[in-house]
């Protein structure tokens, strides 16, 4: 193709925007000085773009040019794929100005092999975040440097030294920093109906300024507190930046006070108030200390609160229920009151709970909840601890308007943000998918029943199957030692010796058995296409499965997905890993009822993380479902394909190996591309699907 046919053939592409956009310097005239090579990349891209938006492909098939002058296709397809994920969260309007700011990005773009990206250590910061301990939190990228107690928001590159690694360290002390507010205690309160920390600031005729002076003396509280209980940490700050002295002698009686160890917010607060008065220069603020968002933290933290108080409730009152059920004598605890119940936290910083002066063990996840509430609060009010209040809330559930038997958790955890894989940009979008955990409402039916009954000569069969599978045994050969003379192993030998080599002594053989260490999850399709014999299928293979899964002894999670749109992406928790099966299982998967569409990419995603902070040699995603992905919002076809792809190539690489067992006659068509020739079965008949999974994983997993 010559350069003045991609000149008229993209002419005619933006007809529709170009017909309003006119000037003097026609975007095609702007192409044709380029190498034939660059005029086919900005083609294929300005196709890809306009897909999205036609206006952004104008804007970039008019700058490009300049561009690819700048830094070539590969820096210029950077600068592309970031405006477009900024179109992706904010819009047209802030996109625009990302791709107006080519000079900017050069820049930028030049410092690349020093730049430490977001995106590429995000996974490794929350770890570490999670090993400082305190309450679960999340890290995102944001135009200012701060935290509102759940979220750290953080530049989304750093390029501030001149090597990678200290760009790195410097990643870790944004994160550092911002956790020790949550944790030492910037923004507690003494108890709820204590005043919020930007309520305290109203006294000070220049807000903005006070909340930076209380941000800086903050941070020097924040430092001492950081070297004494994690002086490494403190160590490898001071080395990428020195504290710099400090000369006045006012300031220093002042950070002195804020560096012992019983130092509060409340003394930060009052040594900015002195030092408010006084027209004497600050110290530099340290690289780090990015910003206190008052009003931020303020919101989350009211909601959390609320949340955390009728969670809180609703967990002692089954604690108790619990130890009720465990006594050999109710007597002991027939007269409790929720006024005998303390709380508190020990030197360690975990919490303790008493009952009667009495210490009690408590699960993990109270445990937990206890702490995140210390790190908001200085104590629990009594009145919190009153499992008998009346002021407990019902469990929610769908507000889609539809009937349906699967209900949201009281205690649901937070909305998960899942990236989704874009074959035609071949780049994610950022945090594109919105993705829920609900819990399926118990339906107490004959549905249980009535599948035993009708399948119970095959559950005799799983179960004589399965028993022999658990009791397999192993026979090593060529051993130094064992149980039998190895014949092959002897005749080897003597071989050897006639022919001069040395004859060797692994001349046994040793039976062992087999122990599975192995952990499953089971992603089950609930898609408004399941309706009828299909659900009805779905739910007696659960059944059977569970029946055989238990005789083994293997770990396995059962959780169904369906969703509308990317904003609305649902999993079900039929049985979590540490659930045990019983009857409350049982009648979770008789109320497993159709939902909506079948966005599988953003799942495969969800239950992979799941599945891999389950300790196990073996991991196996097996997928149940009747169709290929599809969703309201268009992701159908190849896009909705090349993203399931993507995340099974993402869970892959993590150690899982994915499954999937389909009804669909078509699936020859689109399984082999997803899943591979040999990782998938397509079972011919509805009728059948039952009497097949337990077979196919028995097969699977030896």
């Amino acid at each position: 193709m010559t350069p003045n046919q991609i000149g008229s053939l993209l002419d005619t592409y933006l007809e529709p925007v170009l017909s309003t956009r006119r000037t003097s310097e026609q975007p095609t005239r702007g192409l044709l000085p380029l190498a034939h090579s660059d005029q086919v990349f900005c083609l294929e891209w300005t196709n890809i773009i306009s897909k999205s938006n036609a206006e952004m492909a104008f804007q970039f098939v008019s700058k490009a040019p300049w561009a690819i002058r700048l830094m070539g296709t590969e820096g210029t397809r950077q600068w592309l794929l970031e405006a477009m994920d900024i179109y992706d969260r904010e819009g047209l309007y802030p996109a625009s100005s990302a791709l107006g700011q080519i000079e900017e990005f050069a820049r930028e773009y030049r410092l690349n092999h020093i730049t430490v990206r977001l995106e590429e250590v995000k996974h490794v910061l929350e770890i570490y975040l999670r090993g400082l301990s305190g309450r679960e939190m999340n890290i995102q990228p944001g135009p200012k440097i701060f935290t509102d107690t759940q979220t750290l928001y953080l530049p989304s590159k750093v390029n501030r030294f001149n090597e990678y690694q200290l760009n790195y360290a410097f990643y870790k002390s944004l994160t550092v920093h911002l956790w020790a507010q949550t944790w030492f205690g910037t923004f507690k309160r003494p108890n709820p109906n204590s005043p919020h920390l930007h309520e305290l600031f109203a006294e000070f005729d220049d807000h903005g300024r006070a909340l930076r002076l209380f941000n800086l003396l903050e941070t020097y509280r924040l430092n001492a507190c950081i070297e004494r209980e994690l002086p490494g940490l403190a160590r490898e700050q001071y080395g990428l930046y020195p504290t710099a002295k400090i000369h006045d002698s006012t300031w220093k009686s002042m950070i002195h006070r804020l560096q012992q160890a019983d130092s509060t917010v409340l003394d930060t607060l009052n040594v900015t108030s002195k030092l408010y008065l006084l027209q004497q220069p600050w110290p530099d603020p340290f690289p780090y200390q990015g910003e206190i968002s008052l009003e931020s933290a303020k919101d989350v933290i009211e909601n959390r609160l609320e949340n955390d108080q009728i969670t809180l409730r609703k967990s002692l009152s089954n604690l108790i229920q619990s130890l009720l059920t465990q006594s050999q004598s109710d007597e002991n605890l027939e007269g409790m009151d929720t006024q005998e119940m303390q709380t508190a936290m020990n030197e360690s910083g975990t919490s303790e709970l008493t009952i009667d002066g009495e210490s009690i063990s408590m699960p993990d996840d109270l445990e937990k909840l206890i702490s995140s509430i210390y790190q908001d609060l200085d104590t629990i009010p009594q009145e919190w601890l009153d499992i008998n209040s009346d002021d407990q809330q019902d469990d929610g559930s769908l507000s889609d308007g539809k009937t349906s038997d699967i209900s949201l958790s009281l205690d649901q955890e937070h909305a998960f943000l899942y990236d989704e894989w874009d074959f035609r940009r071949q780049n994610y979008r950022k945090n594109w998918c919105v993705l829920t955990e609900h819990e399926v409402g118990a339906v107490y039916d004959d549905f249980v029943v009535t599948t035993m009954e009708k399948y119970h000569h095959l559950v005799n069969d799983i179960k004589r199957h399965f028993e022999a599978l658990r009791g397999n045994k192993k026979c090593l050969k060529a051993q130094a030692y064992g149980d039998d003379i190895d014949l092959d192993a002897v005749i080897t030998a003597r071989s050897d010796m006639l022919t001069g080599v040395e004859m060797s002594d692994r001349l046994y053989s040793l039976t062992r058995k087999q122990e599975r260490d192995l952990a499953v999850v089971f992603m089950v399709d609930l898609s408004g296409s399941t309706k009828g014999w299909i659900n009805d299928a779905e739910r007696e293979s659960l059944l059977l499965l569970c029946q055989a899964l238990e005789i083994l002894g293997d770990q396995y999670g059962i959780f169904g997905f369906s969703g509308m749109t990317r904003n609305r992406c649902e999993v079900y928790k039929i049985k979590t890993f540490d659930e045990p099966y019983n009857s409350i299982i049982e009648a979770r998967i008789s109320g497993l009822r159709p939902q909506d569409y079948t966005r599988m990419g953003v799942v495969i995603r969800h239950l992979g993380n799941i599945l891999n902070s389950v300790e196990a040699r073996t991991r196996v995603l097996i997928t149940l479902t009747d169709g290929k992905p599809d969703d309201y919002d268009g992701y159908r076809g190849e896009y909705g394909i090349e993203d399931t792809r993507q995340a099974l190539f993402e869970v892959r690489d993590t150690g899982i190996h994915p499954f999937c067992i389909t009804i669909d006659q078509n699936a020859g068509e689109y399984l082999p591309h997803l899943y591979g020739p040999a990782s998938f079965v397509v079972v011919d008949e509805v009728r059948k699907l039952p009497l097949k999974v337990a077979e196919i994983y028995r097969k699977l997993t030896t």
